[in-house]
């Protein structure tokens, strides 16, 4: 019999075998920040649009999290209600079911977030995460620490910016705002669109390897398929990064389809990381040598009229809520302009 904090192992599902029109992304690896040169390596291949990689977690870190997911999705459906996130109000903390009846089309995942581990986000969540809850914690971390915040300085070095640390000072993990690990399963489904070409509202999204074909990012020659290798983080630059760089780094438009025929009987499990600014930051253009040199600096300082990370966050967020309910029938007008960039990390 097993323990109340064993798990069964996770194994990820095999990769289609069928030919995709696969998106061009080039790997980059973030570990060379700290090498000599590294640093300027890297923002070549920013500047040049080329994708970019790299992390410092192991294969086994990341199967512990799907397993995690895994044995949540299967507990029963009253015991995850119990945590139900207040989309309505723009809050995405806890857990969300997938649609069911008329409106079973417009939404078939299920999705469960852990938001930080600070005080101002401590709730009840069901057993199976508590025992786990300071492995979560260790996951957590590291991606805020270790990854997102290096990336940050790396952005802030492609931007010319004096101070390095101009994005990192943005997002504090010590203060208010709603930064989340996702689990997240589609169901199969027979809807050949599963979720809507979007944005994420967020700064970066993380997306570990998950192997069944389905992402896809819009491109100059259209929709392509993102695939997702062993040892890679498929990396979205989100809306706040896309304001706050004056629209030098350009949010992601994704959507998720309908997997192809030797993959769409099997669900769909996803593990995401959503880093996001604290609540309080406002959505401003930064003032760049690069963005004044390439003549684009005029073009951004157009201001979103003070709005703040946070209250971007929640209206995107209740926007959802009222298509996925039923409040309304069809998508609210989008108010943002994200394009074609999404990038990879792989480690060594």
């Amino acid at each position: 019999m097993r323990s109340a904090t064993e798990l069964p192992f996770y194994e990820y599902p095999p990769q289609t075998t069928e030919k995709l029109d696969w998106a061009d992304l080039e790997a980059l690896d973030i570990s060379k920040l700290s090498q000599p040169n590294g640093k300027q390596e890297l923002a070549a291949q920013v500047l040049n649009f080329i994708d970019k990689n790299g992390h410092g977690l192991t294969e086994e870190d990341i199967l512990r999290q799907y397993a995690i997911g895994q044995a949540f999705f299967q507990l029963p459906l009253d015991e995850k209600e119990k945590y139900l996130a207040n989309t309505a109000i723009g809050d995405f903390r806890g857990y969300k079911g997938r649609a069911t009846g008329e409106l079973e089309g417009r939404d078939n995942d299920e999705r469960y977030n852990i938001p930080k581990f600070t005080p101002e986000h401590e709730r009840a969540h069901p057993d199976l995460i508590l025992a786990h809850y300071e492995e979560i914690k260790r996951f957590s971390l590291h991606v805020h620490n270790n990854i997102l915040l290096p990336l940050l300085r790396l952005f802030a070095f492609v931007l010319e910016l004096e101070d390095e640390e101009y994005f990192v000072q943005k997002h504090n993990y010590e203060a208010p705002g709603l930064e989340y690990l996702r689990y997240m399963k589609y169901h199969p489904s027979a809807n050949p669109l599963w979720s809507i070409g979007h944005t994420d509202y967020n700064t970066l999204t993380f997306l570990f390897h998950q192997p069944v074909a389905g992402l896809q990012v819009q491109s100059k020659e259209g929709w392509k398929y993102v695939r997702s290798n062993p040892g890679q983080i498929i990396v979205n630059v989100a809306d706040a990064l896309e304001f706050l760089s004056g629209g030098y780094l350009k949010s992601t438009v994704h959507r998720v389809v309908r997997p192809p025929v030797d993959q769409r009987e099997k669900p769909r499990l996803g593990l995401i990381y959503f880093a996001r600014p604290e609540a309080a930051t406002k959505l401003e253009a930064v003032r760049s040598p690069l963005l004044e040199r390439l003549g684009l600096q005029k073009g951004v300082d157009r201001k979103l009229g003070g709005v703040t990370a946070e209250e971007w966050a929640r209206a995107r967020i209740a926007k959802d809520h009222r298509f996925r309910e039923g409040i309304v029938n069809e998508r609210e007008t989008e108010i943002i302009a994200g394009l074609n960039k999404m990038v990879s990390f792989y480690w060594r």
